[in-house]
């Protein structure tokens, strides 16, 4: 089939045969991995690309009128399917920035969160320690030790009553500070 020239050839691509088909594979994919290849510069991209073009010149073979060479309009197609495959490209890179802004936004968010968590942490503590003693064993035992009111009056003596006004005098204490 090397005699054929690619009018010949292409003809026998419309008629469904795979050996003419074959042999314009042959013909024409080196010097179109060249052309990709300097556009693309991945090696596995290029191929697909190839690949690509190949396989939309198949699919469309009933459609397409060549005159008098097919090298314009593999050269035509590899043209879009690089410019197809940098579009896809950049639509890849923006996702994945925006991807990286977002979890930028939120790693920063995260650390501005818990940088307040501390402050406020700190804050309460401040504000416990200015308790009365009674009200502060109470108000810590119950919140830090997770102990239940049973236990806390145990704990300090008293009766659960007393615990509970305690607990409540301390949360109406913190509440008023943070208002």
């Amino acid at each position: 089939m090397e005699q054929l020239d690619d009018t010949e050839l292409f003809a026998g691509i419309q008629a469904n045969d795979r050996h003419a088909f074959s042999e314009l594979v042959n013909r024409y994919s080196a010097i179109l991995f060249r052309f990709i290849q300097r556009r693309v510069s991945c090696v596995e991209d290029s191929e697909d690309i190839l690949q690509e073009v190949f396989v939309s010149l198949w699919n469309n073979r009933h459609k397409i009128n060549i005159e008098s060479s097919l090298y314009p309009y593999l050269f035509k197609t590899a043209k879009y399917k690089i410019i197809d495959w940098t579009i896809q490209e950049q639509r890849k890179v923006a996702r994945a920035e925006a991807l990286l802004q977002t979890y930028q936004t939120q790693a920063t968010t995260t650390s501005e969160e818990e940088l307040l968590a501390k402050e406020l942490s700190v804050l309460i503590e401040q504000e416990i320690d200015k308790m009365p003693t009674t009200m502060k064993s109470a108000f810590s035992l119950s919140r830090k030790e997770s102990m239940s009111i049973k236990d806390i009056a145990t704990e300090l003596a008293l009766s659960e009553q007393t615990v509970k006004n305690n607990i409540s005098l301390a949360l109406g204490w913190l509440k008023l500070r943070f208002k």
